[in-house]
Protein backbone atom coordinates (compact mmCIF):
# COMPACT_ATOMS: atom_id res chain seq x y z
CA UNK A 1 0.00 0.00 0.00
CA UNK A 2 3.13 2.19 -0.28
CA UNK A 3 2.73 3.31 -3.69
CA UNK A 4 -1.12 3.98 -3.53
CA UNK A 5 -0.59 5.66 0.16
CA UNK A 6 1.95 8.04 -1.69
CA UNK A 7 -0.14 8.99 -4.96
CA UNK A 8 -3.34 9.48 -2.48
CA UNK A 9 -0.92 11.84 -0.69
CA UNK A 10 0.37 13.85 -3.42
CA UNK A 11 -3.74 14.61 -3.99
CA UNK A 12 -4.43 15.18 -1.03
CA UNK A 13 -1.89 18.04 -0.47
CA UNK A 14 -3.17 20.10 -3.14
CA UNK A 15 -6.91 19.34 -2.55
CA UNK A 16 -6.52 20.60 1.02
CA UNK A 17 -4.41 23.64 0.17
CA UNK A 18 -7.07 24.47 -2.75
CA UNK A 19 -10.01 24.62 0.07
CA UNK A 20 -8.15 25.85 2.34
CA UNK A 21 -7.48 29.28 0.59
CA UNK A 22 -10.84 29.24 -0.79
CA UNK A 23 -12.55 28.87 2.56
CA UNK A 24 -10.31 32.13 3.73
CA UNK A 25 -10.60 33.82 0.06
CA UNK A 26 -11.37 37.35 0.81
CA UNK A 27 -10.96 41.19 -1.38
CA UNK A 28 -7.24 40.97 0.08
CA UNK A 29 -5.15 40.67 -2.74
CA UNK A 30 -2.83 38.13 -1.19
CA UNK A 31 -5.43 35.83 -0.26
CA UNK A 32 -6.46 36.31 -3.75
CA UNK A 33 -2.90 35.60 -5.07
CA UNK A 34 -2.86 32.61 -2.55
CA UNK A 35 -6.13 31.03 -4.00
CA UNK A 36 -4.53 31.31 -7.61
CA UNK A 37 -1.22 29.85 -6.73
CA UNK A 38 -3.42 26.49 -5.00
CA UNK A 39 -5.94 26.18 -7.89
CA UNK A 40 -3.05 26.41 -10.30
CA UNK A 41 -0.95 23.55 -8.00
CA UNK A 42 -4.14 21.50 -8.24
CA UNK A 43 -4.41 21.74 -11.89
CA UNK A 44 -0.96 21.23 -12.75
CA UNK A 45 -1.51 17.58 -10.50
CA UNK A 46 -4.69 16.47 -12.42
CA UNK A 47 -3.16 16.93 -15.79
CA UNK A 48 0.45 15.31 -14.65
CA UNK A 49 -2.17 12.61 -13.66
CA UNK A 50 -3.67 12.77 -16.71
CA UNK A 51 -0.46 12.22 -18.71
CA UNK A 52 0.44 9.37 -16.26
CA UNK A 53 -2.59 7.51 -16.71
CA UNK A 54 -2.43 7.98 -20.37
CA UNK A 55 1.12 6.72 -20.01
CA UNK A 56 -0.34 3.54 -17.92
CA UNK A 57 -2.89 2.90 -20.59
CA UNK A 58 -0.20 3.51 -23.79
CA UNK A 59 2.79 1.75 -22.41
CA UNK A 60 1.16 -1.39 -20.03
CA UNK A 61 -2.33 -1.64 -21.97
CA UNK A 62 -4.52 -0.66 -18.85
CA UNK A 63 -8.17 0.66 -18.97
CA UNK A 64 -8.04 4.93 -19.20
CA UNK A 65 -10.72 4.48 -16.72
CA UNK A 66 -11.95 1.84 -14.07
CA UNK A 67 -14.95 -0.43 -15.08
CA UNK A 68 -18.46 0.17 -14.67
CA UNK A 69 -18.86 -2.03 -11.55
CA UNK A 70 -16.40 -0.33 -10.12
CA UNK A 71 -17.66 3.01 -11.26
CA UNK A 72 -21.36 1.84 -9.93
CA UNK A 73 -20.13 1.20 -6.29
CA UNK A 74 -18.16 4.83 -6.18
CA UNK A 75 -21.46 6.25 -7.16
CA UNK A 76 -23.80 4.41 -4.37
CA UNK A 77 -20.86 5.57 -2.10
CA UNK A 78 -21.01 9.01 -3.05
CA UNK A 79 -25.33 8.77 -2.97
CA UNK A 80 -24.73 7.48 0.38
CA UNK A 81 -22.80 10.56 1.62
CA UNK A 82 -25.27 12.94 -0.42
CA UNK A 83 -28.17 11.08 1.08
CA UNK A 84 -27.10 10.99 4.97
CA UNK A 85 -26.22 15.02 4.62
CA UNK A 86 -29.57 15.86 2.66
CA UNK A 87 -31.32 14.28 5.45
CA UNK A 88 -29.47 16.08 8.00
CA UNK A 89 -29.82 19.56 6.31
CA UNK A 90 -33.71 19.22 5.96
CA UNK A 91 -34.25 17.77 9.40
CA UNK A 92 -31.93 20.84 11.32
CA UNK A 93 -33.30 23.61 8.54
CA UNK A 94 -36.97 22.02 9.97
CA UNK A 95 -35.92 22.02 13.57
CA UNK A 96 -34.34 25.51 13.71
CA UNK A 97 -36.05 27.04 11.04
CA UNK A 98 -35.68 31.20 11.00
CA UNK A 99 -32.46 30.69 13.11
CA UNK A 100 -29.70 32.92 12.27
CA UNK A 101 -27.33 32.25 9.29
CA UNK A 102 -24.42 32.61 11.38
CA UNK A 103 -25.83 28.88 13.11
CA UNK A 104 -27.11 27.57 10.59
CA UNK A 105 -26.71 28.76 6.77
CA UNK A 106 -28.71 26.19 4.40
CA UNK A 107 -27.02 27.58 1.38
CA UNK A 108 -23.64 27.36 2.69
CA UNK A 109 -24.52 23.81 3.78
CA UNK A 110 -25.64 23.07 -0.18
CA UNK A 111 -22.57 24.39 -1.72
CA UNK A 112 -20.60 22.22 0.99
CA UNK A 113 -22.31 19.22 -0.08
CA UNK A 114 -21.72 19.74 -3.68
CA UNK A 115 -17.80 20.03 -2.91
CA UNK A 116 -17.51 17.37 -0.26
CA UNK A 117 -19.55 14.64 -2.62
CA UNK A 118 -17.67 15.61 -6.25
CA UNK A 119 -14.12 15.42 -3.88
CA UNK A 120 -15.54 11.67 -3.01
CA UNK A 121 -16.30 10.57 -6.52
CA UNK A 122 -13.18 12.65 -7.74
CA UNK A 123 -10.98 10.37 -5.11
CA UNK A 124 -13.27 7.14 -5.72
CA UNK A 125 -13.17 7.26 -9.89
CA UNK A 126 -9.82 8.70 -10.43
CA UNK A 127 -7.47 8.98 -7.72
CA UNK A 128 -7.41 5.58 -6.15
CA UNK A 129 -7.48 4.14 -9.57
CA UNK A 130 -4.49 6.03 -10.45
CA UNK A 131 -2.65 4.71 -7.21
CA UNK A 132 -3.80 1.14 -7.57
CA UNK A 133 -2.11 1.32 -11.66
CA UNK A 134 0.66 2.34 -10.01
CA UNK A 135 1.23 -0.01 -7.59
CA UNK A 136 0.70 -2.58 -10.08
CA UNK A 137 2.71 -1.52 -12.56
CA UNK A 138 5.63 -1.51 -9.95
CA UNK A 139 5.02 -4.72 -9.00
CA UNK A 140 5.27 -5.83 -12.79
CA UNK A 141 8.39 -3.99 -13.22
CA UNK A 142 9.77 -5.68 -10.08
CA UNK A 143 8.70 -9.22 -11.36
CA UNK A 144 10.20 -8.63 -14.53
CA UNK A 145 13.68 -7.20 -13.39
CA UNK A 146 13.56 -9.92 -11.01
CA UNK A 147 12.95 -12.75 -13.49
CA UNK A 148 15.48 -11.29 -15.78
CA UNK A 149 18.13 -11.32 -13.08
CA UNK A 150 18.06 -15.24 -12.69
CA UNK A 151 20.78 -16.92 -14.08
CA UNK A 152 19.33 -20.23 -15.28
CA UNK A 153 15.15 -19.24 -15.82
CA UNK A 154 12.86 -22.00 -15.86
CA UNK A 155 10.57 -22.59 -18.97
CA UNK A 156 7.82 -20.92 -16.19
CA UNK A 157 8.88 -18.44 -13.94
CA UNK A 158 6.91 -18.35 -10.66
CA UNK A 159 7.21 -14.89 -8.66
CA UNK A 160 6.12 -13.69 -5.63
CA UNK A 161 5.38 -10.40 -5.44
CA UNK A 162 3.70 -9.34 -2.18
CA UNK A 163 1.38 -10.06 0.65
CA UNK A 164 -0.31 -6.79 2.25
CA UNK A 165 -3.33 -5.24 3.60
CA UNK A 166 -5.72 -3.25 2.02
CA UNK A 167 -5.40 -0.76 5.36
CA UNK A 168 -3.21 2.64 4.80
CA UNK A 169 -3.02 2.41 8.82
CA UNK A 170 -2.64 -1.29 9.94
CA UNK A 171 -2.36 -0.74 13.77
CA UNK A 172 -6.04 0.13 13.44
CA UNK A 173 -8.70 -2.70 14.70
CA UNK A 174 -10.39 -2.21 11.37
CA UNK A 175 -7.46 -3.27 9.66
CA UNK A 176 -7.08 -6.27 11.90
CA UNK A 177 -9.79 -7.96 10.65
CA UNK A 178 -8.45 -7.34 6.90
CA UNK A 179 -7.06 -10.22 5.06
CA UNK A 180 -3.72 -10.46 3.50
CA UNK A 181 -4.24 -10.12 -0.48
CA UNK A 182 -1.53 -12.06 -2.34
CA UNK A 183 0.04 -11.50 -5.13
CA UNK A 184 2.24 -13.77 -7.76
CA UNK A 185 2.85 -13.48 -11.10
CA UNK A 186 3.78 -16.22 -14.01
CA UNK A 187 6.42 -15.65 -16.79
CA UNK A 188 6.46 -17.63 -19.98
CA UNK A 189 10.22 -18.08 -21.14
CA UNK A 190 9.26 -20.31 -23.84
CA UNK A 191 9.43 -18.81 -27.31
CA UNK A 192 5.98 -19.95 -28.18
CA UNK A 193 2.61 -19.28 -26.58
CA UNK A 194 1.40 -21.55 -23.46
CA UNK A 195 -1.83 -22.80 -21.52
CA UNK A 196 -0.23 -22.63 -18.10
CA UNK A 197 -1.79 -24.23 -14.25
CA UNK A 198 0.18 -23.09 -11.27
CA UNK A 199 -0.37 -24.65 -7.85
CA UNK A 200 0.77 -22.46 -4.85
CA UNK A 201 1.41 -23.78 -1.74
CA UNK A 202 1.33 -20.63 0.79
CA UNK A 203 3.87 -20.64 4.20
CA UNK A 204 3.97 -18.18 7.18
CA UNK A 205 7.34 -16.62 8.66
CA UNK A 206 7.40 -20.23 10.97
CA UNK A 207 6.87 -21.88 7.85
CA UNK A 208 3.23 -23.53 8.45
CA UNK A 209 0.83 -23.97 5.44
CA UNK A 210 -1.32 -21.02 5.02
CA UNK A 211 -3.35 -21.91 1.72
CA UNK A 212 -2.71 -24.35 -1.04
CA UNK A 213 -4.87 -22.87 -4.21
CA UNK A 214 -5.13 -23.94 -7.94
CA UNK A 215 -4.54 -21.20 -10.31
CA UNK A 216 -6.86 -20.74 -13.71
CA UNK A 217 -5.51 -22.44 -16.65
CA UNK A 218 -3.87 -18.85 -18.24
CA UNK A 219 -2.83 -18.38 -21.70
CA UNK A 220 0.39 -17.09 -21.87
CA UNK A 221 2.33 -15.74 -24.78
CA UNK A 222 5.87 -15.88 -25.51
CA UNK A 223 8.25 -14.07 -22.73
CA UNK A 224 4.38 -12.86 -21.47
CA UNK A 225 4.45 -11.68 -17.39
CA UNK A 226 0.80 -12.18 -15.75
CA UNK A 227 -0.87 -12.32 -12.70
CA UNK A 228 -1.60 -15.37 -11.34
CA UNK A 229 -5.38 -15.63 -10.91
CA UNK A 230 -7.87 -18.37 -8.94
CA UNK A 231 -11.05 -18.61 -8.04
CA UNK A 232 -10.24 -16.42 -4.96
CA UNK A 233 -9.17 -13.29 -8.06
CA UNK A 234 -12.30 -10.82 -8.52
CA UNK A 235 -13.09 -11.31 -12.18
CA UNK A 236 -15.56 -7.74 -11.80
CA UNK A 237 -12.33 -5.62 -10.59
CA UNK A 238 -9.75 -4.27 -12.84
CA UNK A 239 -6.86 -5.89 -13.31
CA UNK A 240 -4.90 -3.69 -11.23
CA UNK A 241 -6.83 -3.92 -8.27
CA UNK A 242 -6.68 -7.99 -8.89
CA UNK A 243 -5.19 -10.29 -6.45
CA UNK A 244 -3.88 -13.78 -6.42
CA UNK A 245 -6.17 -15.24 -3.38
CA UNK A 246 -6.11 -13.97 0.17
CA UNK A 247 -4.74 -15.13 3.37
CA UNK A 248 -5.26 -14.45 7.44
CA UNK A 249 -1.91 -14.13 7.89
CA UNK A 250 1.08 -12.62 6.34
CA UNK A 251 2.63 -15.49 3.43
CA UNK A 252 6.39 -15.29 3.72
CA UNK A 253 7.20 -17.78 1.55
CA UNK A 254 5.30 -20.71 -1.21
CA UNK A 255 6.22 -23.59 -2.71
CA UNK A 256 4.60 -24.27 -6.08
CA UNK A 257 4.37 -26.54 -8.76
CA UNK A 258 3.51 -25.76 -12.56
CA UNK A 259 2.26 -27.73 -15.54
CA UNK A 260 1.88 -25.82 -18.80
CA UNK A 261 1.03 -27.48 -22.63
CA UNK A 262 0.34 -25.82 -26.08
CA UNK A 263 -2.83 -23.68 -26.53
CA UNK A 264 -5.28 -26.18 -28.26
Amino acid sequence: MGTVSLVIFLFILPCAWFFWTSMSLKRGKKNKVHWKISLSALIAVIFISVIANYYFSDTYKLSFFQNGSESIVALIVCAAFLLVIVIINLIVSRMFKGAPKSFHNPKVVWVFTAVFCTTILFFIMWVYPLAEKASYIHKVENALAISEQQQAPEEITVLFMSSERKCFRTNTSNCHSQPYQNSFFLKNNLDTQKEVQLRIRALDSEQQELKVIESDIMTLEAGELKLVETEESFDEASIWSRSSFETDRRVQSYESVYRYRDRK
